[in-house]
């Protein structure tokens, strides 16, 4: 190691102070996506969609690490139960972590902002990650002794480089946590407190706080906070427009690293510009994900999706299903819950033939129905079927 940031001071800048005007004018268009979006499709179909989008979350967040484990394996594990004896693969405690703290911050009395940033609050996360991780993963090269789960680098005294980066002394990681939640935990305004959010990604990131595992912590406490501020709208994921531009994202990281350069970049320590450009690309990369979900949602263009799938996919050929479940299917999916008798009336089939293919459908998963009689029934998005409908959901661009 080179040097070691060992004061607070060295997080300077933390603000971005004044905001420039096109963040404003991007935070504010993040709000009207989120509106569009929100008003697509009942709740019913969002709620759905959103168990999706949190394996969507996982598998893509696992990628951006070099890691991966198919989004259908994801949605297999994540199907059992957890259990504190049991081992599982970090991209499915993902999903289960993330689940457990989108219940805890939807709630009523949840956490409030400034509780996001706190050094628990971190700690958290990267315990619910690595919990049931297994001793391989938990190993960390170099090390004789084990990561523990939750701890921070001061209680390991563990000092780190990651590539060109030299992280903090242990003993600043927790002043430099604290002095962030001062910083980020004060503000009030929405849009300033999402650019602040996106600002603290990299700023946790920098300061390293675990010997292992930031990078997922970040992207996590990330997608929490934009939940808190109403933005994390459960139909569209950050991670997927991470991994998509993981060269560009890992570049803004390692350029928000440098120290400031002239007189012209701030008053801190690190480069302010650099910053700026982080925050930027963040705030590109939410408003990307956000429009490619209201395309892929279109009502018209979602038809024609289910029509081809019906009729083409392997799936619905070899169970024998109709081409006029498709219409069927998107008038389920458009209103979120129907009446089992509606449905079968909406294919145009005669009754037996509906009734055949309506247990078909739920035998697939494409069609929720909680028993084998229940007046209403919902969509379902199996994986396979959602990567039919929502075209390159899960594409491994990395």
């Amino acid at each position: 190691m080179t040097e070691l940031y060992d004061t607070v001071s060295w997080l300077e800048p933390l603000l971005l102070d004044p905001i420039p005007a096109d963040m404003v004018e991007m935070a504010d268009q993040m709000l009207t996506l989120k509106g569009r979006l929100e008003g697509l499709y009942p709740d019913e179909t969002a709620e759905r969609i959103g168990q999706l989008l949190q394996l969507t979350n996982s598998f893509y967040s696992n990628l951006i690490e070099g890691q991966y484990t198919s989004p259908k394996v994801i949605e297999q594990k994540a199907r059992i139960k957890r259990s504190a004896k049991q081992l599982t693969e970090i991209a499915t405690s993902h999903v289960h972590v993330q689940r457990a703290l989108e219940r805890i911050i939807d709630r009523d009395g949840g956490p409030d902002w400034r509780s996001l940033f706190s050094v628990s609050f971190v700690s958290l996360v990267h315990r619910g990650l690595f919990r049931d991780a297994s001793e391989q993963e938990l190993q960390i090269q170099g090390l004789d002794t084990p990561m523990v789960p939750g701890q921070l680098r001061d209680i390991a005294q563990l000092n780190v480089s990651v590539g060109q980066h030299d992280a903090p002394a242990y003993q600043a990681v927790r002043p430099m946590l604290e002095r962030m939640q001062v910083v980020y935990g004060r503000i009030a305004d929405p849009r300033y407190r999402l650019i602040a959010a996106l600002g603290y990604h990299h700023r946790l990131a920098w300061v390293h706080p675990f010997p292992d595992g930031n990078g997922r912590v970040v992207r996590m406490i990330t997608h929490l906070q934009l939940l808190k501020l109403g933005l994390a709208s459960p139909l569209w994921s950050l991670s997927r427009g991470l991994a998509r531009n993981h060269e560009a994202y890992y570049q803004h990281l390692a350029l928000a690293d440098q120290h400031r350069q002239g007189d012209l970049d701030g008053r801190g320590q690190l480069s302010l510009k650099a910053l700026q450009a982080f925050v930027r690309f963040m705030l590109h990369t939410c408003i990307d994900q956000m429009t490619y979900m209201l395309d892929a949602l279109d009502r018209d263009a979602l038809r024609s999706r289910l029509e081809r799938a019906v009729v083409f996919d392997e799936r619905f050929i070899a169970a024998g299903i109709k081409p006029e479940t498709a219409r069927a299917l998107h008038i389920l999916i458009t209103q979120g819950a129907v009446l089992r008798n509606d449905f079968k009336v909406y294919m145009g089939l005669g009754e037996r033939t509906a009734i055949n293919q309506l247990k078909l459908l739920v035998h697939l998963g494409v069609v929720d129905s909680p028993s084998p009689k229940s007046r209403l029934i919902h969509p379902g998005f199996p994986v396979w079927f959602a990567q039919l409908v929502f075209p390159d959901l899960h594409k491994r661009f990395i």
